[in-house]
């Protein structure tokens, strides 16, 4: 009788394993048609941002390294009013003004997960695809985390088979408010989303890497074209805006793609 009901109880936990095989796999199922639903949202924020014509500034990483409370820290913690067309948007856009006045769109990506369901890779890495839009790409670690260079050295992989080997990359080591989180590396940014220590380097950095994407022009807009000045007032980057008898004198910032609008303009 003992054999008998050993068999019935490894019957039973076979069952409980595929029942549990099965919840696994719907799962899995269910987070692959997420990821396809946010890819689908991901491109028409995208279509939406491309019509703002600001630089795009990427922050990419693994969960819990900080980019959204960096993100936080560096924009302000709440949606104001200028900022509703981008909150509209996809609620990981936001803008931001550099310390030259120039205007940039920041965008927390997806986080990266550690041992990912082999099912799964091809579907995360597509919502990735957001950053090979991007003009910087900031590659965020947490300071603290003994891991943190292998996941750097991941993340440059999986950006690199995503066509973003062209784009400029900055290093931050966020968390810096933690213990053990020291980095002798000139080339990396140490930050504190928590305190706001670090956030004024990296700010002047991007403005810095941004430098040769844009340029500080000065046209005089006669009124018949003043339509040329509107994507420039979109894009918060027209620092002086003065009406004068001969048309509308602009000083700002372009990205190098849109001078050739103002050809003939310029002052």
């Amino acid at each position: 009788g003992g054999g008998g009901g050993g068999g019935a109880r490894r019957g039973a936990g076979e069952t409980k394993l595929e029942l549990d095989r099965r919840h696994v796999h719907a799962r899995i199922d269910a987070l692959a048609e997420k990821l396809a639903e946010m890819e689908k949202r991901r491109g028409e924020s995208r279509k939406a941002r491309a019509k703002t014509g600001m630089p795009v500034v990427s922050l990419v990483g693994y969960t819990n390294v900080g980019k959204s409370s960096l993100m936080n820290a560096l924009c302000g913690p709440s949606v104001a009013e200028a900022d509703m067309l981008f909150a509209t948007l996809d609620p990981t856009s936001r803008k931001l003004v550099l310390p030259s006045g120039m205007a940039v769109l920041l965008v927390d990506t997806v986080g990266f997960v550690s041992r990912l369901p082999h099912n799964l890779v091809e579907a995360f890495q597509s919502t990735l695809e957001e950053a090979a839009w991007s003009d910087v790409i900031v590659r965020v670690a947490d300071a603290g985390d003994a891991q943190r260079e292998e996941q750097l050295a991941v993340t440059d992989e999986v950006l690199d088979g995503l066509d973003c080997a062209d784009i400029p990359r900055l290093t931050v080591y966020n968390k810096c408010d933690k213990p053990g989180a020291l980095s002798f590396d000139p080339d990396i940014l140490l930050t504190s989303a928590k305190t706001g220590y670090g956030l004024e380097a990296l700010l002047k950095k991007l403005d810095e890497t941004l430098s040769d994407r844009v340029h500080t022009i000065r046209v005089l807009l006669p009124y018949d074209k003043l339509g040329l000045a509107a994507p420039m007032r979109e894009r918060g980057s027209v620092q002086v805006e003065e009406y004068r008898e001969d048309g509308l004198y602009l000083e700002g910032i372009v990205k190098t793609e849109d001078l050739h609008c103002f050809e003939g303009y310029l002052c």
